[in-house]
């Protein structure tokens, strides 16, 4: 098979002699990445989410692009015996059973990068909103009370130190900004220093360290930026919260499930965590009555860093090239989990 190559690529479909088929779970980030599958498979969109729906829509498959709420689970993936390809219309890949899939030998793609610039936008964003206390000034002007100047306060975020859960693609992004655009100190926790994560962080005059706690004692600021797995469910808890300084503000741009949540409310009530500025919670949307949703020292966004205009087609697009590479024998990057293609898959990789 030919490699396809760009926007609207031709597949070979000698060998199949047809188009062929994908399954799409609810619309992606942008119609252009549909358009580029429609022209090139023969696509099935359901908006049905509910999995005896899905193992019956998926029996003929031979890739299945999904957004979330959409879940791809073993049952799904048993389901489909011709799939070759899944692939997230995003960045989280929290919602397919990757292991599941390596394990039969089936790629599972996604576009973890595109979106870096427009999240950290939203996660500086967030801080300097957190540090300026818009959200209190702008609800005090609306009731007309001018004079919440002299009683609110505000701080300077020049020389404060942001604390970095990760140092990835979005976190180096942010820590630019918050160094070179606000003057901020920035730490950033990585459990390794390797792959280039040192030299980055001296570019960028970062600090590195493998040492949660103190990046908790330390920060006037801690920001999220991992994906969310078996290993950081749940990863921050009440005891970082109360290692903090109590005026320190978290920020979550990345997924809601790496926080206990129960915990940071209680800290939030407590005094031990001064505030939290969220784009994401657990579970997603948040029940109407949810406490979160009426505190005022909580700022809240409605997992909107990453989805701009700009970063919507990037990410579409991406997500629909790179699975008609696959259909087309190619190997397309990025990969989830690369070691598939030694696995001796029936596709010939």
């Amino acid at each position: 098979m030919k490699r396809s190559e760009g926007i609207g690529a031709d597949i070979d479909h000698g060998a199949r002699g047809r188009k062929p088929k994908i399954v799409q779970v609810l619309s992606m980030y942008h119609p252009a990445g549909e358009a580029i599958l429609r022209e090139a498979a023969e696509v099935v969109r359901t908006d049905d989410t509910g999995i005896d729906r899905l193992r019956e829509t998926v029996r003929e498959a031979e890739a299945i692009v999904l957004r979330a709420p959409a879940r791809i689970t073993k049952e799904i993936i048993d389901a489909a015996p011709l799939l070759e390809v899944i692939s997230g219309a995003g960045v989280g890949l929290d919602n397919i059973d990757v292991e599941y899939a390596t394990a039969k030998g089936i790629p599972v793609l996604h576009a973890p990068a595109v979106n870096g610039v427009s999240t950290a936008e939203h996660t500086m964003l967030l801080i300097m909103a957190a540090g300026k206390s818009l959200i209190p000034f702008h609800e005090e002007m609306r009731k007309g009370n001018y004079g919440s100047r002299m009683a609110i306060p505000s701080r300077e975020l020049q020389g404060k130190r942001a604390g970095l859960v990760g140092f990835g693609t979005i976190a180096r992004e942010v820590a630019k900004r918050l160094r070179f655009g606000l003057g901020m100190e920035v730490t950033a926790w990585v459990r390794s220093s390797e792959d280039g994560r040192r030299e980055a962080a001296a570019t960028i005059g970062a600090e590195l360290t493998s040492d949660l706690d103190r990046l908790f004692a330390e920060s006037d600021f801690v920001s999220l930026h991992i994906p969310l797995n078996g290993h950081t469910r749940g990863l921050i808890n009440r005891r970082h919260f109360a290692l903090m300084k109590r005026d320190a503000w978290l920020i979550n741009t990345a997924r809601g499930a790496i926080v206990d949540q129960a915990d940071m409310v209680e800290a939030l009530r407590s005094g031990l965590l001064a505030g939290a500025a969220l784009d994401v919670f657990d579970p997603e949307p948040l029940p109407a009555d949810h406490p979160l949703l009426s505190m005022g020292n909580v700022i809240l966004t409605p997992h909107v860093a990453g989805t701009t205009e700009e970063s919507n087609y990037l990410m579409a697009t991406a997500v629909a090239q790179n699975v008609l590479r696959v259909l087309a024998g190619g190997r397309p990057e990025p990969v989830a989990n690369p070691e598939v293609w030694g696995l001796g898959r029936k596709a010939g990789y």
